[in-house]
């Protein structure tokens, strides 16, 4: 029974969970043993269980209170490591997933914290270079309004400077240079109004244009890898003079135009307002314009010797001397021609030779700069003087030829006679008017008008025969033909001072002109005062006027203003006509005369 219990127990203590290292070395030492000793093993066995059951009764009773203590040890142990192991489970189970989530909350909640934190500390640790570079702005704004440019220009170099190295390719550069440089950008567009500003200023002279140049030339708009830098500064410069000289410029043009525009004909005050106001306009026009263009040739024209830190390194474009070669000539053609051609004519023949002699000397200086408009104010003289001379020739004939009519009105109406006078003695309105009526008639007569008794016969070949320029003192005996050719005279002194050659065809035939409308006139007033029994006296005055003083004036032009010489028989137009219809009444009064 027991050899079955234990070959039971042997595959039973076998099959259990896997052994311990002491039992398979006892197994070993079993299967390394004889045969005898296998069978003397459960002998021994069984004495050493019997040796250790007697001595562990043996200590049990030699050492019970041990054991007692060792139970109730265990016993609490058992307790404390159950309490424990509840504990871990709940530690576990809950207390460290509420841990980790508490973890993972205060992560969340505090990065913005320490975001900030951190941008707090780098700002104060970087707190002087910030503020540095905060300033910078704010000092380019004071340098630009106290005009300290260059000190402008170096901060915000300073500032692209930091920017660019803060930056890369990959990487803009951070928000607060972004917004620096933007505020810098700011300043210095307000530096280049101002500096632009500055060449709109009528007061500037060339060094202070000089020095915003220099400036304008290290503006981003004008800096050299900008298109076309030098030619875009100087079309500003010429804009912005332009403007300086068109504003001088416009309240003596509005004044010249005011007059010279005027419906009616000017009077003397008039035209010499209008004088001094042409002399005003020329001087503004040629100081603005020299000034603009000796400042431009200074600044962008320098010469060979000329050394200065803001001039281009390279000889100046074309198209920058094309430029200032096309303002002088807009500036002539927009402002100085056309006041010009539309006042002249209106001036007095005496007021034109200073005026061109100021624009002579005004022609002079610019020609020195290469715009010499000599040639188109010959031009415009030329006109001015055969409008003139042409108006003082026409209003002297209109002013004979008025008088004539008048002359011949004034004995239109025949003499009444003694009976018709006795019939109108009671009306003393009526009687004045007759009165006054004959004392007109009386006082036109050509005997007592024209030819005055004991003027000196007309001689032509003996009163023509002295200088051009010397009239024949016998006009003075023929007082409307006197005042008549001291009108025509005066115009031709006046045109000695200033007689261009090119106008002198055009001047014989205004003075024809005048001439024929002057003896048609006088023709018409001869020819209502033969019946008035005038007719020595009409033929005295006509001989003198037709054959002394019309050849004497027209020698006078030719002759004593130019030096020519009056042909013969040239007479053609309106003053051939007159001449032929006086020589017609001529030779019919003188044919009548023997009746009478």
């Amino acid at each position: 029974m027991e050899v079955g219990a234990e070959a039971a127990s042997l595959p039973d203590l076998l099959s259990k969970e896997p052994l311990s290292t002491a039992q398979r070395a006892y197994l070993t030492h079993l299967t390394s043993l004889p045969l005898d000793n296998l069978l003397t093993e459960p002998g021994a066995l069984q004495t050493q269980a019997h040796h250790l059951t007697s001595s562990l009764t043996s200590l049990t009773h030699t050492s019970y209170p041990t054991f007692l203590a060792l139970h109730a040890t265990t016993k609490s142990l058992s307790a404390s490591l159950d309490t424990f192991s509840n504990a871990l489970d709940g530690l576990l189970d809950t207390s460290l997933p509420a841990l980790e989530a508490a973890a993972a909350n205060w992560h969340t909640r505090t990065d913005a914290v320490v975001r900030e934190r951190n941008k707090a500390r780098a700002v104060l640790e970087q707190h002087d270079k910030l503020r540095d570079l905060l300033d910078i702005p704010l000092l380019i704004d004071t340098c630009v309004r106290n005009g300290f440019f260059a000190e402008a220009l170096q901060l915000a170099a300073h500032a692209e400077a930091a920017a660019a190295s803060s930056s890369s390719s990959a990487s803009p550069p951070p928000p607060i240079l972004r917004s620096v440089l933007a505020e810098v950008h700011a300043s210095i567009a307000q530096m280049l109004r101002a500096l632009l500003a500055t060449l709109h200023e009528p007061a500037r002279k060339l060094p202070a244009l000089y020095k915003a140049v220099a400036f304008l030339r290290r503006m981003p708009a004008f800096a050299a890898d900008a298109e076309d830098p030098e030619e875009l500064l100087a079309l500003a410069f010429l804009s912005g003079r332009h403007a300086c000289v068109r504003a001088a410029l416009e309240p003596v043009a509005r004044d010249v135009q005011r007059l010279a525009g005027a419906p009616a004909p000017l009077g003397e005050r008039e035209r010499e307002d209008l004088t001094r106001g042409v002399r005003k306009y020329i001087d503004v026009w040629r100081e603005g314009v020299h000034d603009v263009v000796s400042q431009y040739t200074s600044i962008f024209l320098p010469t060979s010797t000329t050394t200065a830190a803001s001039a281009p390194a390279s000889d100046p474009a074309p198209i920058v001397h094309a430029q200032l070669s096309a303002y002088a000539s807009n500036a002539l053609m927009t402002h100085l021609l056309p006041v010009l051609r539309v006042a002249l004519p209106q001036l007095p023949l005496s007021a034109l030779p200073p005026v061109l002699t100021q624009l002579t000397y005004c022609a002079t200086a610019f020609a020195r700069s290469g715009l010499d408009f000599r040639a188109a104010v010959a031009g415009l003289a030329a006109d001015a003087v055969r409008s003139a001379v042409t108006g003082d020739f026409g209003r002297a004939a209109r002013t004979f030829a008025g008088e004539c009519v008048k002359a011949r009105a004034s004995m239109a109406p025949a003499a009444p006679t003694r009976s018709s006078l006795d019939g109108r003695r009671s009306l003393d309105a009526r009687g004045s008017l007759d009165g006054r009526s004959s004392l007109d008639s009386q006082r036109y007569q050509p005997s007592t008008w024209l030819a005055p008794s004991g003027a000196p016969a007309p001689r032509p070949a003996e009163m023509l025969a002295g200088p051009a320029h010397v009239p024949p003192s016998a006009l003075a005996a023929y007082p409307p033909l006197a005042t008549f050719a001291n009108a025509l005279l005066t115009a031709l002194n006046g045109l000695r001072l200033l007689a261009p050659v090119e106008v002198l065809p055009a001047l014989r035939s205004s003075l024809d002109a005048a001439l024929a409308e002057a003896g048609g006139a006088l023709v018409g007033y001869v020819g209502a005062a033969v019946g008035h029994k005038e007719r020595d006296a009409s033929l005295r005055g006509g001989e003198m006027f037709f054959d002394v003083l019309v050849p004497y004036v027209r020698r006078a032009l030719v002759e004593g203003v130019y030096g020519g010489k009056v042909g013969e028989g040239d007479l053609d137009g309106e003053l051939a006509d007159v001449m032929r219809d006086w020589e017609a009444w001529r030779a019919a009064s003188v044919v009548s005369s023997p009746i009478e």
